[in-house]
């Protein structure tokens, strides 16, 4: 499993992190996650020094997290602060387990992996909390690893035959698409784009509307897709889907998908409508991948691609230069012509 030291993943929601203490997998790392005595949220690696036990199994008391075995309690830090047991004339051991800052951040638990201290702030979901835009999460959990559910968010050319009639229609389109690369992301942007043939754009986008589509990866696992339309008002709509992946294990990726949208529908209709379809259209991905993860654990990567294949092959290049500490190229353009 390809691993990326020294960025920010969620690890959880704000929501899930309560009274009581939450064991994740981040990025290979199991993690106990509490809050501290002022509700800040804290991230100790999940293993009490003295026999091993799960702290993520035990209290949150005072501010820090007690072993449910013997007792012993870690600060937000990591620090050992307590053993009941100590014997008479015995110090408390000075010790910690390691610890991992956590920023809580629109609404998620963001943990920074790895041995530096963080460079930079997490990651902000586009548009989320901006006046005139609304939102709502979904979390998923797919059986495939990182770069090809990455690939799948980004991929126009399947979604006929995996949303047909939800997302396209089936004609395909020549469409122009040009490809800039930085050192952290590379972005695609579809011109002369032919409208969405699927029912639910039909009853969300305006028709006759100008609309805009890119889609873009950013490092170190984050997907985002927009469509910004400018209606004969000339007032601008949009819908942003931005996916952050954390990656479990090899072939289990936990996606936080942040929908955002600003369209000429009243939220209260939108909302419902939208929290439907998205849940069909990315549960439709979930079948789909797990069966190209269980064919990729048999056989292996498969070698051959097209020139449709507009975004794999970045992410594969910017990821393994980011595992090896190395800057992408940056100031790449490139343009190509497919049907889609």
């Amino acid at each position: 499993m390809l691993r990326l030291a020294n960025y920010w993943y969620i690890a959880a929601s704000s929501f899930e992190l309560r009274s009581r203490p939450i064991r994740r997998l981040v990025e290979g790392v199991v993690l106990a996650l509490f809050r501290d005595a002022e509700g800040k949220p804290r991230a100790v690696e999940d293993r009490c020094l003295h026999r091993g036990m799960a702290l993520s199994a035990g209290k949150a008391v005072g501010g820090r997290i007690r072993c449910p075995y013997h007792g012993w309690e870690y600060d937000g830090d990591g620090s050992l602060c307590s053993v009941p047991a100590l014997c008479k004339g015995e110090k408390l051991p000075q010790a910690r387990v390691r610890a991992y800052p956590v920023i809580e951040q629109d609404d998620q638990l963001w943990v920074w992996i790895g041995s530096d201290s963080p460079s930079q702030a997490p990651f902000h979901f586009p548009k989320y909390g901006a006046k005139g835009w609304a939102s709502f999460f979904m979390r998923t959990r797919f059986s495939a690893p990182v770069e090809d559910c990455l690939e799948n968010f980004l991929d126009v050319p399947h979604t006929i035959f995996v949303h047909p009639g939800l997302f396209r229609g089936n004609v395909q389109r020549p469409t122009r698409a040009r490809i800039r690369r930085t050192h952290d992301s590379v972005e695609v942007e579809f011109v002369d784009e032919g409208p969405l043939q699927g029912f639910g754009p039909r009853l969300l986008f305006s028709r006759g509307a100008v609309r805009k589509h890119t889609d873009r990866f950013i490092l170190p696992s984050i997907s985002r897709v927009d469509y910004t339309f400018h209606g004969e008002s000339g007032e601008e709509s949009g819908f942003v889907i931005t996916s952050q992946c954390t990656q479990r294990e090899e072939y289990s990726v936990d996606v936080v998908t942040a929908i955002t949208w600003k369209l000429p529908v009243p939220v209260w209709i939108a909302k419902p409508f939208l929290k439907w379809y998205c849940r069909r259209v990315i549960q439709q991905d979930v079948d789909i991948l797990e069966v190209q993860g269980e064919q990729l654990k048999t056989f292996g990567k498969t070698s051959m691609h097209s020139e449709a294949d507009l975004l794999g092959r970045h992410i594969s290049q910017l990821r393994r230069r980011a595992a090896e500490g190395l800057e992408g190229e940056s100031d790449l353009v490139e343009e190509t012509m497919l049907n889609i």
